[in-house]
C-alpha cells in the first residue's frame, strides 16, 4: 500500500482526532467520512452527516467570512 503525506492546519487536524474512533488510523476516519458524504443524497442526509463535525472556533468562521466576502467583491455578479 503506498501512502501519501498532506498537511493540515492544527485546527483540522483536532478535529479530524475528535471523530477518530478506537483503534482508527487517520486513513480510515477520512475514508469513513468521505463515505458518509458521498451517500448523502439530499440537503437533509448532508446536514445530519454535518452534526458529527465540531463547531468552528469562532476566528476560523471570521477567517473563512473574510474570505468568502473578498471572493464576493473580486467577482463580478450579473443582476
Amino acid at each position: 500500500m503506498s501512502t501519501k503525506t498532506i498537511a493540515l492546519e492544527s485546527s483540522i487536524y483536532g478535529r479530524l482526532a475528535a471523530l477518530k474512533r478506537e483503534g482508527e488510523s487517520f486513513s480510515k476516519v477520512i475514508d469513513r467520512l468521505l463515505a458518509e458524504v458521498a451517500d448523502a443524497h439530499t440537503g437533509r442526509d448532508i446536514l445530519r452527516s454535518l452534526r458529527a463535525f465540531s463547531p468552528l472556533a469562532e476566528s476560523d468562521a471570521q477567517r473563512y467570512l473574510a474570505i468568502i466576502a473578498e471572493d464576493r467583491q473580486s467577482e463580478r455578479w450579473e443582476a
